[in-house]
């Protein structure tokens, strides 16, 4: 890790700074969370909310799990009114599933109170700190990009072996600006 003032910076150290920074985080369930879903059904809502209309067996995919396990999940969010299904007009075969007006409105509630709880934490920090932690930000973001492509954009290219940790600064420091 990085040292500063000739202190070097240890992982625990900063997952200490990160425990203490939870405990000290507003406590009781949001708002949303009284809609009794599960992480799967959640998770389906997030899912629906990114890729719009899918078929089942799409869902299915896109979770990980069996068609019959997605359909249990669609069933689910269905019966209270999160989702919605309908056959295609071009292969009534294929079942399609959507995000509800309901569903939509909980996610946005969901982004919200996420948003806002961000919001609230960088409030914290002076104009100067908010732009230093935004800058670390991006060169995690950039480090990250580079170390794990996405499969989608370099189809056919060489792929970093996930075993093997990005470059870290000190590495990184005869290099030149990330």
């Amino acid at each position: 890790m990085a040292e500063i003032s000739g202190h070097a910076i240890t992982f625990g150290e900063i997952e200490a700074h990160v425990q203490a920074l939870g405990q000290l985080m507003p406590k009781g369930p949001p708002d949303w969370a009284n809609n009794d879903l599960t992480f799967g059904q959640l998770r389906l809502l997030f899912v629906l909310g990114q890729s719009g209309p899918v078929s089942i067996g799409q869902l299915a995919d896109m979770l990980g799990v069996t068609d019959a396990t997605a359909s249990e999940f669609v069933d689910r969010v269905e019966r209270r009114g999160l989702a919605i299904r309908s056959h295609r007009a071009d292969d009534r075969r294929v079942v399609d599933c959507r995000l509800s007006d309901e569903g939509a409105r909980l996610l946005a509630e969901i982004r919200g109170a996420r948003r806002e709880a961000l919001r609230q934490v960088l409030a914290l920090l002076t104009a100067a700190e908010l732009a230093e932690f935004d800058h670390l930000l991006q060169i995690m973001a950039e480090r990250l990009s580079a170390a794990f492509p996405s499969s989608a954009s370099t189809e056919g290219e060489p792929q970093v072996n996930p075993g093997t940790p990005p470059a870290s600064p000190a590495q990184d420091a005869g290099r030149g600006p990330a």
